[in-house]
């Protein structure tokens, strides 16, 4: 099974109005350093179009702007021609007429080029959501069954500190008994010398 097999129904994905993955904080604490090579591969295209998209929207704030400017031109250059008789003026005229059109044809180009983007962001982040519920269910379960195998792994840990507490405890109950008995019977002297004969 691969991930182009998992089918996600796209009226809940609008519905629950995914973000564009790559820029959502969960998605990039859970899966922006993921070594999956599929997610890899659909992150760095959907940033390059990102990238792309920007550059546009950059291109044609610029082209507006040189607009403007050109069409104040027409409008002053009309003005010298038609109230003061400037007639040499008809052809920068026509050269600020032609930049208007020109600058129009590049951006009905960027509006087409960023409507195609657009279309490719959403599929493109279509497929890394696939990939990403395909990769990170995988993921679930195997972490799943380690959580599983370090609980059972604490449990016996548990256990085993449990036995050693008591064994200590017994351990420790039996050698005070021990040391006030012989210390009763013998005294304190005679329980040194012991101690240091012994114990040597």
């Amino acid at each position: 099974m691969s991930y182009k097999d998992i089918q996600l129904d796209e009226s809940i994905i609008i519905k629950n109005r995914i973000p564009l993955l790559i820029k959502d904080k969960n998605w990039i604490n859970l899966f922006g350093k993921s070594s999956n090579k599929l997610i890899r591969n659909l992150s760095d295209e959907l940033t390059e179009l990102i990238n792309k998209r920007r550059q546009l929207t950059r291109e044609e704030d610029r082209l507006k702007e040189e607009k403007l400017l050109a069409m104040k031109m027409i409008l002053g250059i009309s003005d010298s021609i038609n109230n003061e008789n400037k007639t040499y003026n008809l052809d920068l005229l026509d050269e600020y007429k032609e930049k208007v059109e020109s600058i129009n044809e590049r951006l009905d180009e960027i509006s087409h080029e960023q409507e195609r983007i657009q279309e490719e962001i959403k599929e493109l982040n279509f497929d890394l959501l696939r990939a990403t519920v395909y990769y990170g269910y995988k993921e679930l379960k195997k972490k799943e069954k380690v959580i599983k195998d370090i609980d059972e792994e604490l449990e016996s840990i548990r256990k085993r500190t449990k036995e050693l507490i008591n064994k200590k405890y017994d351990y420790q109950e039996w050698v005070q008994s021990a040391y006030l008995l012989l210390h009763g019977f013998l005294g304190r002297e005679e329980i040194e010398k012991l101690d240091n004969k012994i114990l040597e």
